[in-house]
């Protein structure tokens, strides 16, 4: 191989590590319940399930880790979700008892979080693996979200203020919050978020015509 070769190669190599990590605006796909984020791939996978009746603050959202999936589910309660996310085997709680990590590793609560006025919850679970600069649609929700950041960086507007987060950080918004959430910085941002929202009404409200106050950016 000629010294013109191996430079060429390192070159194409290194325009390539570039073209993957370089931030371009791009709308982020959907959350379903299947999507390539299950298989390591780009996308936003939901899980969804209706929480006991009877839920009343403080309440926190406990994170969890586990051996295995199947562990985690063995320790799922009817206030928990089980979860495979960035390789690792998760149990996503909502619960006012800081103390009970079911046998997993505690990893961090969030809270205490402000409840919706509702009859009955519901509690959605996202995973999601952007790379930079995709961004959601402009949305709000019927209840309250959280967010933990599992790699990379994320910058949710809203606007009144801007929340960036990078890995190990955690936030959340209350009820009725206007916000649209990008992958910020220059790596893949891999993020779950949670919903504890009115089960009487749709979890998610897309904006697609938004026309409000500006979204302030993250600085």
């Amino acid at each position: 191989m000629t010294i013109r070769t191996i430079y060429t190669s390192t070159a194409l190599a290194f325009i390539g590590l570039l073209a993957m990590t370089k931030a371009i605006a791009q709308l982020a796909p959907l959350c379903v319940e299947n999507s390539p984020e299950r298989q390591g791939g780009i996308g936003c996978s939901v899980m969804r399930k209706e929480l006991p009746a009877g839920l009343k603050e403080p309440v926190y959202w406990h994170i969890d880790r586990f051996a295995s999936i199947e562990k985690a589910r063995a320790a799922a309660g009817p206030a928990s979700i089980a979860i495979e996310a960035d390789g690792k085997a998760w149990l996503m709680t909502i619960e006012s008892q800081i103390s009970d990590h079911h046998g997993g590793r505690h990893e961090v609560e969030v809270g205490p979080l402000p409840l919706p006025k509702a009859a009955k919850y519901g509690l959605q679970i996202n995973s999601a693996k952007f790379t930079p600069g995709m961004y959601s649609r402009v949305h709000s929700h019927s209840g309250v979200e959280a967010f933990y950041v599992l790699e990379g960086e994320q910058c949710l507007q809203t606007p009144t203020r801007a929340i960036l987060l990078r890995k190990g950080e955690q936030a959340f918004v209350p009820t009725g919050t206007i916000m649209r959430l990008t992958a910020s910085g220059t790596g893949i941002r891999y993020g779950i978020g949670i919903i504890i929202y009115d089960a009487s009404q749709p979890s998610t409200m897309s904006m697609e015509d938004y026309s409000g106050p500006p979204l302030l950016p993250c600085k």
